[in-house]
């Protein structure tokens, strides 16, 4: 059995300490975090007053008054922006740790099996773990039994070497094979949570006040979205201008957000697809411009 990693470095860490902490990122973020102890790690999303998917990270609760905020692919400087928009005499302090920051991400070759590394418990769900001076999680909102190992990059934490490196381009394959969307390049500030299933995760639809919220109560109440994240299939290698609009005859009915190649010679990407695209996406299949023989494919 083959155990593989892919190294990386997030995008957006950011440090957030203070007496208002916990009431600060509560009446911003879309999830609960006073039902968050210490020690436990939630997925949470920052969304306009329409909304729509402004940002999104992992919350680390390391203190009564600290957590750390994880995002893999927003920028931490536009976290950091969206943090301090509504402060006012609010006693909390955002420091931007970014740079100082790296993730390991490990899974196995075969799916349903747990990850026996030396001197690593796999931890509880929602929990997160020390070690050397990082944090130890599932990596949920990666796909099904990742797990990954926050560390600082002082560090220079050395992987097993009986545990093979993996590039981007296998990570994300799986991710997208697992239907986890990518915030803010799949789904971002002109789409819905619901539209790429992150309220599973992402939006807890109990709490009190915070910015999006009586859109999602609304959409709670409704049931449904207008337009579905779905993993499609291009036969071939060559990517059209990302993103891209697609067609049902002359219709519009969708926006191609990512492809990327496999080693068969075909991608797998996300793509938007409005409801009424659907049954063509899984019958014939979807047109993009300037493709006048190939058809995008449900996955």
């Amino acid at each position: 059995m083959n155990t593989f990693f892919y190294k990386s470095t997030p995008k957006g860490i950011i440090r957030v300490i203070g007496e208002d902490a916990e009431d600060y990122l509560q009446s911003q973020w879309s999830i609960n975090l006073r039902t968050l102890p210490i020690g436990s790690i939630r997925y949470g999303l920052r969304l306009s007053t329409k909304g729509k998917v402004l940002a999104d990270s992992y919350f680390l609760r390391v203190g009564d008054k600290e957590f750390i905020l994880l995002s893999k692919e927003c920028d931490g400087a536009d976290i950091l922006s969206l943090l301090h928009e509504n402060i006012v005499a609010d006693e909390v302090e955002f420091i931007n740790e970014t740079q100082n920051w790296e993730l390991f991400t490990l899974w196995h070759e075969e799916k349903n099996s747990d990850l026996p590394l030396s001197n690593l418990i796999k931890p509880e769900k929602y929990k997160f773990t020390a070690v050397e001076d990082g944090f130890y999680f599932e990596d949920f909102r990666a796909f099904p039994h990742a797990l990954s190992i926050l560390l600082p990059v002082k560090t220079r934490w050395k992987m097993d070497p009986n545990v093979c490196p993996k590039s981007k381009n296998d990570f994300e394959q799986l991710r997208i094979r697992a239907g986890e969307v990518s915030i803010p390049s799949e789904i971002g500030s002109d789409e819905l949570p619901q539209e790429g299933k992150l309220e599973k995760d992402g939006v807890d639809f109990d709490k009190g006040c915070y910015l999006g919220q009586e859109v999602m109560a609304r959409i709670h109440a409704m049931g449904r979205v207008r337009r579905q994240a779905c993993t499609v299939y291009w036969a071939s290698t060559e990517t059209p201008t990302l993103p891209c609009p697609l067609f049902a005859g002359e219709k519009k009915v969708g926006i191609l957000k990512s492809l990327i190649p496999t080693e068969e010679g075909n991608s797998i990407g996300i793509a938007l697809i409005h409801e009424k695209g659907l049954d063509t996406l899984n019958a014939e299949g979807l047109r993009i411009d300037g493709f006048t023989d190939l058809k995008l494919k449900n996955a």
